[in-house]
């Protein structure tokens, strides 16, 4: 390790899937330095893919360490279905209300301590979720006939 880059030295299978030959891989990975707020310094990876070069704080596997971009990796979120996303938002809401995860179990009641207005605008948020959910899910296992063309999804 230098002060300003790091040498990467791993082997690599060509063809993990048949069982391919062992390949070595050794290259040199920039590092950028940033002050910190409070002093120090905060170090950064440079992605070392041919023409990217992006100050990044993970490089990810694959046949070389790369950002995200460069390796095509998308967050969870990303790949979530509209359903999918405001069930996960209801239960967002659910545990912020220290009600039980799942948006088919009961309601529960107001949090101690909870101002009122606060709980009433969850309380809202919570089945709009909900609602759209489990709209979606219908669709999904074909329960409605008709389409759902003018529900919009909370975003």
């Amino acid at each position: 390790m230098e002060t300003d880059s790091v040498v990467l030295d791993y082997r690599n299978r060509s063809n993990h899937h048949n069982g391919g030959e062992w390949e070595p891989m050794r290259y040199a990975v920039a590092l950028d330095w940033t002050p910190c707020g409070f002093g120090g310094k905060r170090v950064w990876w440079r992605c070392p893919a041919v023409g990217c070069g992006r100050r990044v704080a993970v490089l990810h596997g694959g046949r070389v360490f790369a950002c995200r971009q460069c390796n095509r990796l998308a967050y969870r979120s990303q790949r979530e279905a509209d359903d999918d996303r405001a069930t996960r938002r209801a239960d967002k809401v659910r545990k912020r209300l220290g009600w039980e995860p799942g948006i088919l179990n009961g309601n529960g009641d107001k949090p101690k301590g909870m101002h009122w207005r606060t709980y009433w605008r969850l309380y809202g948020q919570h089945n709009v979720h909900v609602n759209a959910a489990l709209a979606g899910m219908a669709t999904k296992l074909g329960l409605l006939r008709e389409r759902l063309d003018g529900i919009d999804f909370p975003r």
